[in-house]
């Protein structure tokens, strides 16, 4: 009976213990499992603990391994590389050096112009002053001289010197000048005056002394201007007096003998050297009006030519007590 007993109830604990066993299977492993981990071997046992711990660290690495792609953002330095790729862009702006070439072709062109200016003042000192070859080329209207024949209101005709007869139509915009008789010991320093001259020759030279010498002009006439003309035609010009034949208008700068200098410039070669001889016509000049103009008188015109042939007075000097307008 008792062995009865004994057996059902070790019957009874094994199929308790098979029924519960996963219960206890899920509670004990742990306890079994911690209890020879911990009391066991506890160095091997800590071993599979580093292992397992190493696991996550390798695990961990990941987050390194994404955090490399820090590093793989190297890339996008890579990418950002394009930056000092931006380094062509320093490289075209290259360029600008090549722009140097614009500065050495504008280097020879300044060159030549300095040496182009040089031989003028190399010339300039071996080239006496007043040279007729410096007065301008354009002398404006035509020059008519002759004796007035015939006068109205709108015209005076005259007769040439050739003896051809021409009319000069006249306006309000005639300027009419008189000429009268004068004395070249009217003539003083800074006195205005004009002059026909023409060049004496290549060496024959001026006895005013200054820094540079002067060619000696021989005056066809002299006209002292009125002080209210001052200015008037002031400079240096070709004339058809004579062949070589100049006119100058300025005032006397110097004087030797019976030499003047006219001047009508600031600088040294703005002048011109006329012999004023004894022979020499001496006139004053003054404005006068058309109430001279009558038949006899001699004059001379300066009158512009039309499309059409008809000349148009734009000045006229008229010779007063029979004096001849001698320019």
């Amino acid at each position: 009976m008792f062995r009865a007993l004994c057996e059902y109830v070790v019957i009874a604990s094994v199929t308790a213990l098979a029924l519960g066993a996963p219960a206890r299977a899920q509670d004990t492993p742990p306890e079994r499992k911690e209890i020879p981990a911990q009391g066991a071997a506890p160095a091997p046992v800590a071993a599979p603990a580093p292992a397992q711990s190493a696991a996550p660290a390798p695990v961990a690495t990941p987050a390194p391994v994404q955090e490399t792609p820090a590093p793989v953002a190297a890339p996008a330095p890579a990418q950002a590389a394009p930056t000092p790729s931006a380094a062509p862009a320093p490289v075209q702006a290259a360029p600008a050096p090549s722009a140097i070439p614009a500065p050495a072709q504008a280097s020879p062109t300044p060159t030549p112009a300095p040496a182009q200016e040089t031989p003028a003042p190399v010339a300039t000192p071996k080239q006496p002053i007043g040279a007729t070859a410096r007065a301008r080329a354009d002398r404006g209207p035509d020059h008519i001289r002759g004796l007035l024949t015939s006068v109205d209101s709108s015209a005076v005709v005259l007769k040439t010197r050739d003896g051809r007869s021409l009319r000069l139509g006249v306006s309000n915009g005639t300027t009419v000048f008189t000429l009268t008789r004068g004395t070249f010991a009217d003539v003083t320093f800074g006195t205005y005056v004009g002059s026909v001259s023409e060049q004496l020759g290549d060496d024959i030279y001026s006895p005013i002394r200054r820094d540079s010498l002067s060619w000696l002009h021989k005056g066809h006439e002299l006209r002292i201007l009125d002080e209210k003309l001052r200015g008037l035609a002031v400079g240096f010009t070709k004339w058809d007096l004579t062949r070589g034949s100049v006119m100058t208008h300025g005032w006397v700068d110097d004087m030797e003998d019976r030499v003047l200098s006219i001047k009508y410039g600031p600088t040294e070669e703005e002048e011109t050297d006329v012999e004023v001889r004894r022979d020499t016509p001496v006139q004053k000049l003054s404005l006068g009006d058309k109430s001279l103009l009558r038949p006899g008188a001699r004059v001379f015109a300066g009158a512009q030519k039309g499309p059409d042939g008809s000349y148009a007075a734009v000045v006229i000097f008229v010779g007063r007590d029979g004096m001849v307008p001698s320019m």
